[in-house]
């Protein structure tokens, strides 16, 4: 079974070892707006986003490239050049994240609709997910103003909130391609916990169980269905033997390949650049 391949901003001069990973199964939207430090209301961010999908959907030109809508928490979105919306929270799981700020904020979704849609013109092969959904009639809203926009490429949604797993039955009714799991966020919802704690575990029979039943709904419904995260090599062996796909972050590939990358210090940079900033300005 071949995994998938998620990026996050890497400028990818060739597809990223293709006897592995597949496929895009996820460009995180979120950290092309970090690298630039800007908000997708500025044209310069739009500029940005759109000729870094353009390159990737024409490298892979004849395989799948899903988009994820940015998810970024209330602090990364607050430090943002050209933000307009600032909202007054501080944990950074919980909140306006992902499809809740899409709607939220009705000109940052209509600005990166616009991109996408533009791109999709000249690239079919590209095609979008809606991170932190909380349920059916929160994804069916968001494709909705995604289809105004003239969108008519494939949609699928994370799973990442146990309210999105318990309503998987009418979510799946929405339409529907793609269902990808985020697996760092659900089990911490789950658990109640944090990453890296000792309650934080993906390989519970409990997560287990879980991602059997949403992979049997989807089975039935012929939706593509897989996992993502900051995953290891043990539980990705794991999901493949169940059957399950998982995306794999570039990042990630010299720890879980033991494979040379060309831009091991990308997300890093990116990362450390954003600390940074929400040092300066507490």
């Amino acid at each position: 079974m071949k995994n998938q391949l998620a990026l996050s901003g890497e400028k990818i001069a060739e597809k990223v070892y293709p006897q592995l990973l597949h496929h895009v199964g996820m460009i995180r939207g979120e950290y092309l707006l970090r690298e630039l430090n800007q908000s997708i209301l500025l044209s310069s961010c739009q500029q940005f986003v759109k000729d870094y999908l353009v390159a990737i959907c024409s490298l892979y030109s004849y395989e799948e490239v899903w988009y994820r809508f940015s998810e970024l928490t209330n602090i990364e979105a607050n430090y943002l050049e050209g933000t307009e919306e600032h909202f007054d929270e501080r944990h950074p799981l919980f909140g306006y994240r992902g499809i809740r700020r899409s709607l939220a904020c009705p000109n940052e979704f209509q600005a990166e609709a616009h991109v996408v849609t533009e791109v999709y013109q000249t690239n079919p092969n590209l095609s979008v997910i809606f991170p932190f959904v909380n349920d059916a009639d929160q994804l069916k809203q968001a494709i909705t103003v995604l289809r105004q926009h003239g969108f008519t490429g494939k949609v699928g949604t994370m799973i990442e909130l146990p309210s999105a797993y318990f309503d998987l039955d009418r979510i799946i009714e929405t339409g529907i391609s793609k269902i990808i799991v985020g697996m760092n966020d659900l089990t911490s919802f789950v658990f109640a916990t944090v990453r890296n704690s000792q309650w934080h575990d993906m390989e519970s029979p409990i997560m287990l169980d879980m991602l059997r039943d949403m992979q049997d709904k989807a089975s039935m419904k012929k939706i593509d269905f897989a996992v993502a995260g900051y995953l290891n090599a043990s539980f990705i062996q794991k999901m493949n033997q169940m059957g399950i796909k998982c995306i794999i972050h570039y990042s990630s590939i010299p720890e879980i390949f033991n494979l040379e990358i060309d831009h091991p210090d990308h997300l890093k940079r990116i990362k450390e650049v954003s600390k940074k900033l929400q040092r300066s300005n507490p």
